[in-house]
């Protein structure tokens, strides 16, 4: 009892066991080797075969998409209102005839046609194996604002600057030459000014958010749905003036008008031009922005037999051709 100790771990009975627990730990250790080297092996053998794959891809790709002359971009097919020509349009795609139908992403040519201010809306579809089809709306101005703008730096001048609106409010630039039919150009150059409208801010490609200029907007819009547009031409419509459009036609008539009812005073308007015309006078000043009461004047008579005798003395030069 006196000399009595512990067991030793290196006894007989205790020997079997700890060789048992190490040869276990040994086996799981090799079991776990085993399966990673296995799924390293795996990821490998996909590395390897994506890498393989993408090479294979690109070389299809270079061989028989990219460097396929059967897929070069060989004729355009525009549709549009004919104001801008075909050629403006293909040159705003940035495209040429030879570039690869599926080098390029439609989306981009959308926006590159669209950054035009002439351009509402675009839509470009690719037909194979060569066409690309193009098919644009245009913005058609129907007013026009003069301003005066400094011209360069540092010494900048005063220049006097035309822009263009559509029904909406969209803001354009005068075309440059060459960009439009020169016809059109001069079309545009004729169409109703909007004055007293300097004091607003514009900017190429957008809405003017400013109440008395869509106001002026509507009533040419309204006017040219009317039976007047095919004899008043109409010069210009002042807005200077908070709740009065003041209209000047090209033969001096002065007509001011409310915001509101423009249809019920343009027929008024006819009405009183039809009454002239059966009395022998010419109307000069209409107040329909009035409800109650419409004051008028017409052409002096003197002012008006002047105009008679101008029109009987004034000879037409005819060009003769001998045939």
């Amino acid at each position: 009892m006196l000399f009595s100790s512990s067991k030793s771990p290196f006894s007989a009975a205790a020997a079997p066991e700890h060789i048992g627990l190490g040869c276990q730990r040994r086996e799981r250790r090799q079991r776990w080797m085993k399966r990673i080297a296995r799924i390293g092996g795996y990821l490998g053998s996909l590395a390897l075969l994506a890498w393989m794959l993408q090479g294979g891809i690109e070389m299809f790709l270079e061989n028989f998409v990219w460097n396929n002359r059967s897929l070069s971009l060989q004729r355009f097919q525009v549709r549009s209102q004919g104001v801008i020509p075909q050629h403006k349009l293909i040159q705003w795609t940035g495209l040429r005839a030879g570039d690869n139908l599926l080098a390029f992403h439609l989306a981009e040519i959308k926006r590159n046609l669209e950054l035009s201010p002439f351009v509402a809306e675009a839509s470009v579809e690719r037909i194979f194996p060569e066409t690309l089809s193009i098919h644009v709306r245009e913005r058609k101005p129907k007013a026009q604002i003069r301003l005066l703008q400094l011209d360069g730096e540092p010494e900048a001048d005063l220049k006097l600057t035309t822009l263009l609106l559509d029904e909406k409010g969209v803001v354009m630039s005068l075309p440059k030459q060459g960009e439009i039919p020169v016809t059109s150009l001069l079309k545009w150059q004729q169409l109703p000014e909007i004055k007293g409208a300097s004091d607003i801010e514009y900017h190429i490609g957008n809405k003017v958010i400013d109440a008395r200029l869509k106001s002026a907007l509507q009533w040419v819009m309204t006017f040219r749905k009317s039976a007047l547009k095919d004899s008043q031409e109409i010069v210009s419509i002042d807005i200077s003036e908070k709740d009065i459009l003041k209209v000047l036609t090209k033969d001096g008539q002065r007509i001011l008008f409310a915001h509101a009812n423009v249809e019920s005073q343009l027929a008024k308007w006819m009405q009183v031009i039809e009454f002239g015309r059966q009395i022998g006078r010419r109307l000069a000043f209409l107040d329909l922005s009035i409800s109650n009461n419409m004051p008028y004047e017409w052409v002096p008579e003197e002012a008006m037999q002047a105009d008679k005798r101008q029109l009987r003395n004034h000879t037409p030069h005819l060009n003769h051709v001998d045939v």
